[in-house]
């Protein structure tokens, strides 16, 4: 199977096989057995990037608009992100069995890539919870809800100092819990940078980007929920 028809059926925004290595791009991490590693959002919005275009030649022009939008940047930046994501991959660039570079055109993905069982994402079904963003109210559903400046995320955010996939509120019995991403600039909690998975409070104020949103418990008819007991 080559690779362009095995990437065919794997959805970008979950969980995928490629090679030997298990890729979760909304937690920036490739796993293989018992070994973990994060990549930098920009180096795995790269490899998503290419993964997209499995078996084909994406331009190095094509690379840095996908990944740094409006950001003026040189080549050294896809350079390095590329350096990096071979190097966490173990690929080498003399004999690749993961990205290949095609000179004076940009790079190719040569593994086969695969989606892995059934689909890691949000659980259809409304939760009680709601994140409000300046004039805007998210109802958060249960399962994951991702937060960035990807416009594919529920909770969008125009900054370009928020990731692609910065972060995630992970709904599950009746509790919200803020988590990271592996995102260069954090995540600010009750003015704080969290440094793991941390539960959400009523009115607590999460910033990203130099954004705020502001984290409700609300019924599903709009009513206020009493406070829990801790």
């Amino acid at each position: 199977m080559n690779p362009e028809s095995a990437a065919r059926g794997v959805d970008l925004e979950r969980e995928f096989r490629m090679g030997e290595w298990l890729v979760q791009p909304t937690l920036c991490r490739i796993s293989r057995g018992e070994e973990a590693l994060h990549l930098r959002p920009k180096v795995m919005d790269v490899l998503v990037c290419l993964v997209g275009k499995a078996g084909k030649v994406v331009s190095k022009q094509a690379l840095i608009d996908a990944v740094w939008a409006k950001e003026f940047i040189s080549d050294t930046a896809l350079s390095r992100a590329v350096f990096e994501l071979r190097q966490a991959l173990g690929d080498d660039d003399a004999q690749p069995r993961y990205v290949e570079t095609i000179a004076k055109r940009g790079y190719r993905l040569v593994a086969t890539v695969e989606p892995v069982g059934e689909p890691v994402g949000p659980v259809s079904g409304a939760s009680p919870f709601v994140v409000v963003i300046g004039e805007r109210e998210v109802r958060l559903t249960e399962g994951e809800n991702l937060i960035g400046r990807g416009t594919d995320v529920p909770l969008h955010l125009d900054s370009m100092e928020a990731s692609r996939h910065h972060a995630r509120v992970l709904v599950r019995g009746g509790r919200a819990v803020l988590e990271d991403l592996g995102s260069m600039n954090g995540t600010m909690l009750r003015g704080q940078r969290i440094k793991g998975p941390t539960e959400l409070s009523d009115r607590d104020v999460i910033v990203i980007g130099g954004i705020s949103l502001v984290f409700r418990e609300m019924g599903l008819d709009g009513s206020t929920i009493p406070a829990r007991d801790s």
